[in-house]
C-alpha cells in the first residue's frame, strides 16, 4: 500500500516534472499538507527527497524552491540521456516479452492519432512518448538505470520540447519509435541501442536548432539599451 510520503512525493515529481509550478517557486509544507489531506512529515520527507533528484533546491533557510534550467541543465540533461538510454534499451529489447511489444505498439498509435490532431494533440504525443521510453526503461530490468532515468525523461525541458517541432520531426520521432518496437520484437538488443542513439541525438539537435532560432529572434528583435 501507498504510504503518505510516497503519494506526496509522486503528485508533487508530476507537477513538477509537467510544469505545474514555475522554475524558483517555493514549495510550502503546511498549504501542500493541506491540499492533499496529509500531515506536514510526509511531505518534508517528499520534498527531501525532490530535493535529492534534483528537482528542488534547499535555500539553506530560504525555504525549498522548483529548482530553474541553465544552459548547462539543458545540455546536461540530454547528454546524460544519451550516455545512458541506449544501454536501457538494448537491454530492454535483449529481454523484451510480449507484454512490451504490445505497450510500446499502443503508444505508437497513441503517438500517431496525436500528431494527426495537429497542434492540439501535443499533449496527447507528450503523452505517449513518455510511456513508451518509460517502457523501455522498466523493461531493462535495472533499480540502477531507473533511479538515473527516471527523473530525466519526464523534465519539463524535454517534455515541452515537442511543442518547438515541425510535424516532419515529429514524423520522424514516430518512425524512430516503430523501429524500437521492430528491434523488441525481434529481441536485437544491439539494434535497439543503435536506434536509440540515433532517436535522442537527433532529438538533441533538432532542440538546439530550434532554442538557437529562438534565441536569435529575440536577439534581433532586442533594441538595446535605450
Amino acid at each position: 500500500m501507498q504510504t503518505g510520503r510516497d503519494r506526496a512525493y509522486e503528485v508533487l515529481r508530476q507537477r513538477l516534472v509537467g510544469g505545474h509550478y514555475g522554475p524558483g517557486t517555493q514549495l510550502k509544507e503546511e498549504p501542500i499538507a493541506r491540499e492533499l489531506g496529509l500531515s506536514r512529515t510526509p511531505v518534508r520527507t517528499a520534498l527531501r527527497r525532490l530535493v535529492e533528484d534534483g528537482l528542488a533546491t534547499d535555500g539553506l533557510g530560504q525555504g525549498i524552491h522548483v529548482s530553474p534550467w541553465t544552459e548547462v541543465d539543458i545540455e546536461e540533461t540530454f547528454q546524460l540521456r544519451m550516455l545512458l538510454e541506449p544501454y536501457a534499451a538494448f537491454l530492454a529489447a535483449s529481454r523484451a516479452g510480449p507484454g512490451l511489444t504490445e505497450v510500446l505498439c499502443a503508444s505508437n498509435d497513441e503517438m500517431r492519432r496525436g500528431i494527426d490532431a495537429g497542434p492540439e494533440g501535443i499533449a496527447q504525443v507528450q503523452k505517449a512518448n513518455s510511456t513508451f521510453h518509460r517502457a523501455l526503461l522498466d523493461a531493462a530490468g535495472s533499480p540502477r538505470l531507473r533511479s538515473m532515468l527516471g527523473t530525466i525523461i519526464d523534465m519539463p525541458v524535454i517534455v515541452r520540447s515537442f511543442f518547438l517541432y515541425s510535424h516532419e520531426e515529429l514524423e520522424q520521432s514516430l518512425h524512430h519509435h516503430k523501429d524500437l518496437t521492430l528491434a523488441a520484437q525481434e529481441r536485437d538488443g544491439e539494434l535497439a541501442r543503435q536506434v536509440m542513439q540515433l532517436h535522442l541525438r537527433m532529438s538533441y539537435h533538432r532542440f538546439m536548432k530550434h532554442r538557437n532560432l529562438f534565441a536569435a529572434r529575440a536577439h534581433s528583435a532586442d533594441p538595446g539599451p535605450v
